[in-house]
């Protein structure tokens, strides 16, 4: 059963080990921690013995000319004429070109002096850490037959041992190899069956493929080992309320330790490239491209409800050139919302101010869907979520009762508050994905007129005075005389109504009749509203006014910044 190494993976350099070695293959099988397993190594054992006079390597003496590749070195004589015509090949041409000595009985005996012994087991020992100097060689464990190798397999070398001895007649060694895959010969159409323990993706056999197809498909992920650990612990900096519970950190580490790896012709697969092809193949598998965390935590555990989600997801990866790792650090958030608010509200009483003030501030941060590999159809950034949830609260900035934010407000007092904000301040911040508001209420009457921002009403009412003359008086110290002259003054009401609309709603176009045509007293409902409550203020109704007046009323409106205001005066006489 000769062994067979092609030397550089040079297919004209086939190098047979004579006599032959004898062969160990065992099996070592890789498994986590938790005893899953997840690849195969193969440890190949050469165990033979180095005769000084015969086999091959061939003994070359350190005397004469030699030939040109290796002046000064030439091969012992040999007893028998039937290597003539063979070409040397190998390292320092210490193997013949003969695949097989079937015919031949076995290699010619070579003409070795006692006192050569040793150097010729040395030069043999040299050429056989030649031999195995390359990691990746295609190595055969074959019959006679040569088309029919029993199994093929690109080791790389662990051990060689040459065991202590006086080197006279022969030198036991030992050769221990590494392979990851063991490749079976079959037919004569050089067709494989492959082993494919030794790699993780499990493919099952497939025959009637070439080997270099076979050992390219089968090389995508060889490792020593790998871990993987999942952590999960409260993010208590984002509080817990009745409305708002706990939100969740969680990280996720997947680390491998990979193989360097050979294909046919020498091509080496990098063994940190090997752990990155492992470790991005199971999250893509396990998890897929934004992970279900859900289904790898919580069940059983913390009992999080469907409700919750993965947002923040960071990854990070780490590469070890040297010692062949490659690792991939995962966080999240989990929540059950896409975004997570802090606010505090504050209230304030005041003897010079008729309304009890609340003040609400507030921030917003959004939690991030997008998955490290980018945007997807169903992916949102956390500004965007950060608004959604700003809109979602604020009733898309209308407020009103169904507000979220003035139910908060309105919950800190005992009256009950205007719904409608005096004042609003928003800040966003698109980088940190934030939104910040202030706003303050107070319990100020609802407004009368529909669908106003801002509404001051005014009424001055002004009495009957007594009718004087003022009369000047040169010299007098004590100023003018006031002489009565016998009547009183008119009884007056004057109205002031100020609105401000929302100038957000007014449709702008060219010319000047549309912008007219918006001012509240011409709009409905406004309209009627405003000419219900002039109505109400006037003096018409009340007991005792004989007669009334109206003085030409004043209307200003300014439709870009939405103010309007109303000027309307009554003089009016009681009746006796």
């Amino acid at each position: 059963m000769p062994i067979r190494v092609r030397y550089q993976n040079d297919g004209n350099q086939e190098c047979t080990i004579r006599p032959t070695p004898l062969v160990s293959i065992s099996t070592n099988i890789l498994k986590n921690g938790a005893g899953e397993p997840f690849g195969v190594t193969y440890g190949i054992t050469l165990t033979g013995t180095i005769i000084a006079d015969l086999g091959t390597p061939y003994a070359r003496e350190h005397s004469g000319v030699g030939d040109a590749r290796y002046p000064g070195t030439e091969l012992y004589n040999f007893y028998s004429t039937s290597l003539t015509s063979v070409d040397f090949i190998g390292p320092y041409s210490t193997f013949d070109n003969v695949t097989s000595h079937f015919d031949l009985n076995r290699p010619p005996k070579q003409q070795i002096d006692v006192d050569e012994a040793a150097t010729a087991i040395i030069g043999k020992q040299k050429a056989l850490r030649a031999l195995f100097a390359q990691d990746g060689q295609r190595m055969e464990i074959t019959d006679f037959n040569y088309d029919n190798p029993a199994v093929i397999c690109y080791p790389r070398l662990v051990n060689i041992d040459f065991q202590e001895g006086i080197y006279v007649d022969t030198c036991n060694f030992t050769i221990t190899l590494e392979a990851d895959t063991l490749l079976y010969g079959q037919g004569d159409d050089d067709s494989l069956i492959v082993d494919n323990e030794g790699s993780f993706i499990s493919t099952g056999i497939h025959a009637g493929r070439t080997e270099d197809e076979l050992i390219s498909s089968f090389s995508g992920a060889f490792i020593n080992d790998y871990g993987e650990t999942w952590a999960i612990e409260i993010d208590e900096g984002r509080g817990e309320s009745s409305s708002i519970p706990y939100s969740y950190r969680v990280s996720h580490n997947l680390n491998a330790t990979g193989k360097t790896h050979y294909v046919p012709g020498g091509a080496k697969r990098i063994a940190w490239e090997e752990a990155r092809t492992f470790v991005q193949n199971r999250l893509a598998n396990s998890i897929g491209d934004y992970p279900n965390i859900m289904g790898q935590i919580g069940s059983g555990t913390v009992n999080l409800v469907n409700s919750y989600g993965g947002f923040n997801h960071v990854r990070t990866e780490q590469i070890g050139e040297s010692d062949g790792t490659y690792s991939v650090t995962e966080n999240w958030l989990i929540a059950s919302g896409s975004a997570y608010e802090n606010f505090n509200t504050s209230t304030t009483t005041s003897t010079s101010e008729a309304f009890v003030g609340v003040s609400i501030d507030g921030n917003i941060k959004g939690l991030s869907q997008i998955s490290p590999s980018g945007f997807g159809s169903n992916e949102t950034s956390a500004y965007t979520n950060a608004l959604n949830k700003y809109n979602e609260i604020s009733n898309s900035g209308a407020f009103g009762l169904t507000s979220n934010i003035f139910a908060r407000a309105n919950n800190q007092v005992a009256v009950q508050l205007n719904s409608q904000p005096l004042t609003v301040t928003v800040g966003t911040n698109e980088f940190n994905g934030e939104v910040t508001y202030n706003l303050q209420f107070n319990n100020r009457p609802t407004n009368i007129i529909s669908g106003v921002l801002f509404e001051e009403i005014s009424i001055n009412d002004t009495y009957p005075g007594d009718i004087f003359a003022v009369i000047p008086v040169l010299g007098r110290l004590t100023g003018p005389v006031l002489q009565y002259i016998g009547g009183r003054t008119e009884y007056r009401r004057d109205l002031s109504i100020n609105l401000l609309m929302d100038y957000t709603r007014i449709p702008y176009s060219s010319g000047r009749n549309p912008l007219i045509l918006k001012k509240p007293s011409v709009i409905e409902p406004t309209a009627s509203q405003i000419g219900d409550l002039i109505r109400e203020l006037s003096p018409a109704g009340e007991p005792g006014v004989r007669k009334y007046f109206i003085t030409p009323p004043q209307e200003s409106w300014s439709p870009k910044t939405g103010s309007y205001n109303f000027n309307l005066s009554w003089v009016y006489e009681l009746g006796n």
